[in-house]
């Protein structure tokens, strides 16, 4: 019997709402998309990886990087594992694969790894939403369970987009940083969604969950017929 395997996007889905995660990965029935950056971070996120492997092809910083005393990770062949078949973690206790498919990857002193993920947005100014910050710090864990050495600090690149007066598209670069990632509680994490993936009762939901407080407004509508 071939293990589960659990995505870290799913694993997001759990922290974001027990009762989502459970319809979703355990019975099957998809919880409704929104229209996000994630969208357009789709289109960009092949062109910037092209782009960071010519730099590392090269043996070359990419100038965002200059002022940073960290590097493009080498291992292309590693990389490109991670990126498609993701950083798996096979829990010995869950009988679970966990993974995670990342961006990219820094290294500082040829050492230590940085989690690097790409981000697109169209608003003026770039918000970390905590679920960001999860991201890095899950992509972490499971570069730690593989016995790796990992900072506890994560680095997005983000591109701005927009339209000017002309209608003209431009752009903005920059690199944004984040200190203190905690990799430490996702064990904990993993049993509590575990043992939420084996329940056989329907989990509560997130006291702030739009997705399942139209369920209930639905479920209360026939009710009252």
């Amino acid at each position: 019997m071939k293990p589960i395997k659990i995505s870290r996007s799913k694993i997001e889905l759990f922290l974001d709402c027990p009762r989502c995660f459970w319809l979703e990965v355990k019975k099957k029935i998809k919880r409704p998309e929104k229209f996000t950056a994630t969208h357009l971070g789709n289109k960009y996120d092949p062109f910037l990886k092209k782009v960071f492997d010519e730099y590392r092809r090269q043996n070359k910083k990419p100038k965002e990087l200059e002022e940073f005393d960290f590097e493009l990770y080498k291992d292309y062949q590693k990389l490109e594992i991670w990126r498609k078949k993701g950083v798996e973690y096979f829990h010995p206790k869950h009988k679970i694969i966990y993974y995670g498919e990342i961006d990219d990857l820094l290294i500082k002193e040829n050492k230590y790894l940085i989690p690097f993920d790409f981000k697109t947005t169209l608003s003026k100014e770039f918000q970390v939403y905590e679920s960001y910050k999860r991201q890095l710090e899950i992509y972490g864990y499971l570069l730690k369970k593989q016995g790796e050495e990992v900072l506890n600090l994560g680095v997005f690149y983000v591109v701005r987009v927009d339209i000017n007066e002309n209608f003209e598209k431009i752009e903005e670069r920059k690199i944004v940083i984040l200190e203190n990632l905690n990799y430490e509680i996702y064990d904990e994490v993993l049993e509590k969604l575990k043992e939420t993936y084996f329940s056989l009762q329907e989990p509560e939901p997130s006291e702030n969950c739009p997705f399942c407080l139209r369920d209930f407004q639905i479920k209360n509508l026939y009710k009252n017929e």
